[in-house]
């Protein structure tokens, strides 16, 4: 199996766009998502986010991020929560938004991979046995981070560039 994930689209219907071509050419069977899907700009086109989302609803793995409790979460086809530990090809990835858990204050249980969203920065390392990640930010990177998402295959993950290029990546 392999897995994509993003997190904080913020209303960027562009952005999301591009991301889901990119997971056709990857090739990926799952989309996790680490929420904030929404923005509080008139101008943006959360609607749509939502239409584009439901079309894909039997791929998608998500959590809810800040700013989507007050939006329009119960519009979608598939169901959010704070914190899920899946499985992807026999390992265990915790997935999470970041502004409850993260990479500074863990759940009781987490997986080989943890992967937060909410910082918009994206990072990959590997601390004491845990392969900690963030995908950054689709639309609004900070701290010098690039539009960026996170694939995960059977024997690494990686982060790459919203054009695809490698980042970085760490065997699993």
């Amino acid at each position: 199996m392999k897995i994509m994930c993003i997190s904080d689209i913020h209303g960027n219907i562009d952005k999301l766009n591009l991301v889901i071509q990119r997971f056709y050419e990857e090739k990926c069977d799952k989309l996790i998502i680490l929420g904030d899907f929404f923005s509080y700009y008139p101008s943006f086109k959360n609607d749509e986010i939502v239409d584009v989302l439901n079309n894909m609803a039997g791929v998608i793995i998500a959590v809810e991020g800040n700013c989507d409790s007050s939006m329009n979460v119960d519009k979608f086809n598939f169901t959010l929560g704070c914190l899920k530990t899946v499985d992807v090809n026999g390992i265990g990835v915790t997935i999470t938004h970041g502004h409850v858990y993260g990479h500074k204050r863990f759940p009781e249980v987490v997986g080989r991979i943890f992967i937060q969203g909410h910082s918009h920065k994206n990072m990959l390392e590997e601390v004491d046995g845990v392969i900690l990640a963030n995908p950054g930010s689709i639309s609004l990177p900070r701290g010098g981070s690039v539009s960026s998402y996170i694939i995960i295959d059977k024997y690494y993950i990686y982060l790459k560039s919203l054009d695809g290029k490698e980042i970085k990546k760490i065997k699993i």
